[in-house]
C-alpha cells in the first residue's frame, strides 16, 4: 500500500501540507496500535475488556479503510487492483479443510411411469463453509439426477437443501 500518489506537489506550501497531513494520519494510526498491543500485552490490571478491545480493532479497520478510500479516489489503478484481488478467490475454499460428503437421494429410485430402475446421468455439487466452534469443514452435498432407461425424459433429483441465507453461500 503506497501512501504517496503519482504526482507530489511541487509548491513548497502543498508539500508541507500534504507531509502534515501523512505525519497526522501516521500519529493516529500509531495510537491506535498502541492502544491494541496495550490491551494485548499490557498488566493484566491494565487490560481492556474483550468489548473494548473489538472497539479498538474496529477504529484500526475504519482508518485502514479511510486510507484505503482515499488512495483509491486518488488512483484508479490501485481501486481495479483491489478489486479484483477481492474477487479472485470467490467461490473457492481451502483444499486443507477437511470435506464430509452428503448425497441426497430422491426418495423413490425407481420410474414413476414404468417402475423401471433409474441410473444415475449426472449430479450437481455445491460446497459450504460449516463452522464448528474451534473447526473449520466443508460441507460438500451431492445430488445425483437418476434417470429411466426405458422412458424419455424422466429425470429425478432430491431438492437442494435450504441455505443459510437466502441466496447466499456461506
Amino acid at each position: 500500500m503506497s501512501d504517496l500518489p503519482d504526482q507530489l506537489p511541487s509548491d513548497p506550501a502543498e508539500l508541507r501540507a500534504f507531509a502534515a497531513a501523512l505525519l497526522e494520519r501516521c500519529a493516529r494510526l500509531e495510537r491506535l496500535l498502541k492502544l491494541a498491543k496495550d490491551a494485548q500485552f499490557g498488566r493484566s490490571s491494565e487490560k481492556l475488556d474483550a468489548d473494548q478491545l473489538q472497539l479498538v480493532l474496529e477504529d484500526i479497520d475504519q482508518a485502514v479503510a479511510a486510507l484505503e478510500a482515499a488512495e483509491d479516489r486518488a488512483n484508479p489503478k490501485t481501486r481495479e487492483t483491489r478489486a479484483a484481488e477481492r474477487r479472485a478467490n470467490r467461490g473457492k475454499l481451502p483444499e486443507h479443510l477437511p470435506r464430509i460428503v452428503e448425497t441426497l437421494m430422491p426418495t423413490a429410485t425407481c420410474c414413476p411411469s414404468c417402475k423401471g430402475d433409474l441410473v444415475e446421468i449426472g449430479s450437481d455439487e455445491s460446497q459450504r463453509l460449516d463452522v464448528v466452534p474451534v473447526q473449520y469443514r466443508v460441507i460438500v452435498t451431492r445430488r445425483p439426477k437418476l434417470a429411466c432407461r426405458a422412458c424419455h425424459g424422466v429425470v429425478l433429483q432430491h431438492a437442494a437443501p435450504e441455505r443459510l441465507i437466502k441466496g447466499g453461500l456461506p
